[in-house]
């Protein structure tokens, strides 16, 4: 009775952990399915956005260097033939009337359905008489002062066996592209190319059944991505046999069009080692019974108790376990909320900080200038302006430390050239017994970053260098290098990022850093420098900017030899710079706009150097008032943003709407990524740091003299 009731319980277990691992597999494989479709689709995404951003940036070249021979035009466009051989089929080029001014290949398409601008982009694609797709790119461009449009029809089986054929599935699985409308774009089996994935063939093959195939199209035209198992068939055999199929699917959008990329596998792949588990599991369940059977009076309450004492030391272990995760988000979630307040208050005091260091740092440096001054007083008056200045950096951190992630918008910005502006600063404020060594690339080194971030990190690193050195003679090195993508240590390096890096490397012959300080030195406030000697916020700051621009940031360090910091850039392609310069204005009239007198009185006396007429107010509605009268009474406004009732930014748009043409100067003692949006919107036209302001209107007022 009791070995009967073994099998039956053995039979069941068996079952349901079979049908159990059956559902998990399956859910496995069509995830790996849909994770290949992505992958693919990601690649042809790249791929095309890639081959459009290259048709924009070989015509966009032409766009600035037009001749007034067609000839030079038709060879440009036969060279970017012969740079994609292959890729595409066909190029027309017509000019402004729609006259054919060069042609490669045969080109079926309307010159007319071109679409698009200065960027080149997706116009239509069509099934050619070779049997494969053709897409068909179209870019508007100058040449000899007039407009040109070229049409490239891009081979869609050049694509296919260059991203899609190449990735594998099992041994019988594939991918296959297809529009929105489900038209078969890209297939291993050339018939099935341009026909539709279920209506067309309902009507080529009306002997199938395709029930689970239309029900799958469906779910393609309702939803952005899925899996299924379908009834489907061997579509590049003549004898269409059916086959069961694990399918999933993704849709990618690409310059306007939306193409769905579908991988399948034969379910009997996913079959086969489940029908040997199936075997193993039957083959030890007999022997696993007959075990039982025979042991079963002797080991019975043995095994109750080991499987009771087991599940109470599971069951002690998970609660202990529960307690310690409890017990550290508690703590995470703790000292989240104290570096919120931190940072919050850091913001806070640095903004009033500010406020009370323009007056000195301007009235400073009017004294400084002064002739009549003793040069002994001079000196000190230098001692005061220098003390004021590492004052406003002190803020500069704590803004910087505040801000955390949040940087503003990434430019692109030369690496080599910010590392070796940096560099001759450093060499200025190194100590007589410390010797700066350079060792920086000779090429240009392109990362993605914000103005003045690289100098930011040098400066900060070269800092902690120079205080590690203290007090004896030592050697700090700059390296600056490029590292190739086959060079890097992939310990180093994250999923995300691939290709070369540009490597920055700050070296010490310093005390160096221990084993215990290496893990915490990136925390805020942590320091190993005596009292007065530091805040801690540098490398915290550092590790922040290095997250921001998805870089990466190591510490190499042996005491008393000396340590290094290694940053990584993930290199990129520049892209075009700006030519477009400001108009130079002459300023006759100034006003300046703070609620703080004594910038004001500050301000106006540094002012007084400059051939500008100067008109201080203490509150905004004052000069609303004044612009309403007369709009055209002032050149150019400087107005503080944190003033009560009425803002700078409000001002300023007040100010626009009344005469457009003024000039609109903001400062402010906050971070100035916060106005990033006003600056490119022409809100205001320019941003000025409290602490910079007379450096600033120096610069500003003195171009304008020279004009």
């Amino acid at each position: 009775m009791a070995g009967c009731l073994s099998a039956c319980v053995i039979l069941y277990f068996s079952l349901f952990f079979y049908h159990n691992y059956r559902q998990e597999l399956i859910e496995v494989e069509q995830n790996q399915l849909l994770a290949m479709a992505r992958t693919v689709g990601k690649s042809l995404v790249n791929y095309m956005n890639q081959e459009l951003e290259s048709i924009d940036l070989y015509f966009s070249e032409l766009d600035t260097c037009g001749s007034s021979n067609d000839r030079e035009l038709c060879r440009a466009a036969e060279a970017f033939m012969e740079k994609n051989d292959g890729l595409y089929d066909a190029m027309a080029c017509y000019d402004s009337g729609g006259t054919l001014v060069f042609h490669q290949g045969f080109l079926d398409f309307d010159y007319r359905e071109a679409s698009g601008g200065k960027e080149a982009m997706i116009c239509g694609k069509k099934l050619s008489a070779n049997g494969w797709y053709q897409v068909f790119i179209s870019r508007r461009f100058g040449w000899n002062g007039e407009e040109y449009v070229v049409i490239c029809a891009m081979n869609l089986d050049q694509i296919y066996q260059q991203i899609v054929a190449p990735v594998q599935i099992g041994k019988g699985g594939y991918s296959i592209v297809k529009d929105r409308n489900l038209v078969i774009l890209m297939h291993h089996a050339p018939l099935q190319i341009g026909i539709d994935a279920a209506y067309d063939r309902s009507k080529l093959y009306p002997q199938l059944e395709l029930t689970d195939l239309f029900e799958w199209v469906t779910m393609q035209q309702n939803q952005e991505e899925g899996c299924s198992i379908i009834d489907s068939y061997v579509w590049d055999d003549p004898g269409l046999p059916p086959e069961k199929r694990i399918v999933a699917y993704t849709t990618i959008h690409i310059s306007g069009e939306e193409w769905i990329v579908n991988s399948t596998l034969p379910y009997e792949e996913l079959d086969e080692p489940l029908n040997r588990m199936v075997r193993r599991l039957v083959a030890m369940s007999a022997i696993f019974l007959v075990l039982l059977v025979a042991f079963v009076y002797f080991m019975t309450r043995m095994l109750t108790r080991a499987e009771t004492q087991k599940k109470e030391i599971a069951y002690l272990k998970e609660i202990n376990q529960g307690m310690e995760l409890l017990r550290q988000k508690d703590e995470e979630i703790q000292r989240y909320e104290r570096m919120q307040s931190i940072g919050q208050m850091s913001s806070h005091i640095a903004h009033e900080f500010n406020n009370y260091l323009t007056p000195v740092m301007l009235y400073g440096e009017i004294l400084e200038s002064d002739d009549q001054i003793s040069p002994q007083n001079q000196e000190l008056i230098h001692g005061i302006v220098k003390s004021v200045e590492e004052a406003a950096a002190l803020s500069r951190r704590l803004l910087d430390f505040s801000r955390q992630d949040s940087y503003g918008e990434l430019t692109d910005q030369d690496l080599r050239k910010e590392v070796m502006e940096t560099c001759g600063i450093i060499r200025r404020m190194a100590p007589k017994e410390i010797s700066v060594m350079e060792e920086l690339s000779d090429e240009p080194l392109w990362v993605r970053g914000n103005k003045g971030m690289m100098s930011h990190l040098l400066l900060n690193l070269s800092t902690n260098a120079f205080h590690a050195m203290e007090g004896r003679k030592g050697v700090l090195t700059i390296r600056l290098f490029r590292m190739p993508q086959e060079s890097q240590d992939p310990q180093n390096l994250s999923g995300d990022v691939t290709g070369d890096m540009a490597v920055l490397s700050v070296s010490d012959t310093g005390c160096g850093i221990s084993k215990e300080a290496q893990d915490k030195i990136f925390e805020p406030f942590y320091t190993t420098k005596r009292s007065g000697k530091g805040t801690g916020l540098g490398l915290s700051v550092v590790q922040t900017v290095m997250k921001a621009v998805n870089g990466r940031i190591r510490i190499e360090s042996e005491i008393g030899v000396g340590t290094s910091f290694v940053l990584s850039f993930p290199l990129i392609e520049p892209s075009g710079l700006e030519n477009a310069k400001q108009e130079k204005r002459i300023f006759k009239k100034l006003i300046v706009v703070d609620d703080d007198r004594e910038v004001l009185k500050a301000a106006e006396a540094m002012l007084k150097t400059f051939s500008v007429e100067v008109e201080c107010y203490d509150h905004p509605a004052a000069v609303a008032s004044l612009l309403q009268k007369k709009r055209d009474y002032c050149d150019i406004i400087l107005t503080d943003y944190q003033m009560p009732s009425i803002n700078g930014l409000e001002l300023a748009a007040m100010v626009r709407r009344l005469n457009p043409q003024i000039y609109l100067v903001l400062m402010s003692g906050l971070d100035s990524s916060q106005f990033d949006w006003y600056l490119k919107n022409k809100v205001i036209d320019e941003f000025v740091p409290k602490t910079q302001l007379s450096r600033n209107l120096k610069d500003l007022l003195e171009l304008q003299q020279r004009i």
